[in-house]
């Protein structure tokens, strides 16, 4: 992590995602991108992994759904999450433990920031798929100085911690939770319900996390601004504002 650089500040009311971050995840290494106003563009050529950025963090870090149909970009069923760890077989080792996390950060009414980092830890054996997995919710910063409470997901060595490491981390300032039904209601809670104040037309009944945000990213909505070797952008406030308008239609049997 760059423990020392300059961090994104919020510049609004609401929250406003950031970062997000992939730890020993598909191809990457340590990888931080980071939103403006709201946004996230990506640009490069196909095949580069800009798909893989958001498949790996948007929704799925708003739900904590593993499923493949969820995660991967082509909707491939083979292509399972332990594949984004082992990456079919052809990484070196049997087995890897990565994480994906995004930060939201919002301005209180006096100024002060505030924030809120997401996140998934994964272990993936061969053989064995997903052998575990776990979440996490605080109010800490990646990345950001030990004296400042920040959280490190990389331990000495510069490998991802583990489960029981992490909790340790997270003691005092926020949770790990291992049942995605658990954390999808602290993600509710901290981002929706907690937004009321700040965004008083936000109806802290309804609960976004119902709608399957993932088809936001495939064209279907007017602020999709392309893709393919010219890039995209997903922008969370426009998400919200959508899901809003449709919290009275009728669910869609699954």
């Amino acid at each position: 992590m760059t423990a020392h650089r300059p961090l994104p500040a919020p510049g609004r009311e609401r929250w406003q995602p950031l970062r997000v971050g992939l730890v020993d995840l598909f191809y990457y290494d340590v990888e931080e991108f980071w939103f403006r106003d709201g946004r996230l563009l990506l640009r490069g050529n196909n095949g580069t992994g800009k798909s893989k950025v958001l498949a790996l963090t948007l929704p799925f870090l708003l739900d904590g759904d593993l499923s493949a149909h969820r995660v991967e970009p082509d909707g491939d069923p083979k292509k399972r999450m332990e594949w984004n760890l082992l990456l079919g077989g052809d990484h070196p080792h049997p087995e890897r433990l990565g994480y994906a996390w995004i930060e939201f950060g919002r301005l209180g009414a006096d100024g002060t920031a505030h924030f809120t980092t997401l996140g998934c830890g994964m272990k993936a054996v061969s053989g064995r798929g997903i052998a575990r997995h776990w979440f996490f919710v605080t109010d800490q910063r990646i990345g950001a100085p030990a004296a400042q409470g920040g959280l490190d997901l990389l331990d000495s060595t510069r490998s991802p911690i583990g489960r029981e490491r992490l909790a340790d981390a997270v003691s005092g300032r926020g949770m790990v939770y291992d049942a995605a039904r658990a954390y999808r209601r602290a993600v509710d809670e901290a981002l929706f319900l907690s937004s009321a104040e700040a965004d008083p037309a936000l109806d802290p009944a309804f609960d976004p996390l119902e709608l399957d945000v993932r088809e936001f990213s495939h064209g279907s909505f007017p602020w999709w601004t392309g893709g393919g070797s010219v890039g995209f952008a997903w922008r969370l406030g426009a998400a919200r504002n959508a899901a809003r308008t449709m919290r009275c239609a009728a669910p869609t049997p699954r």
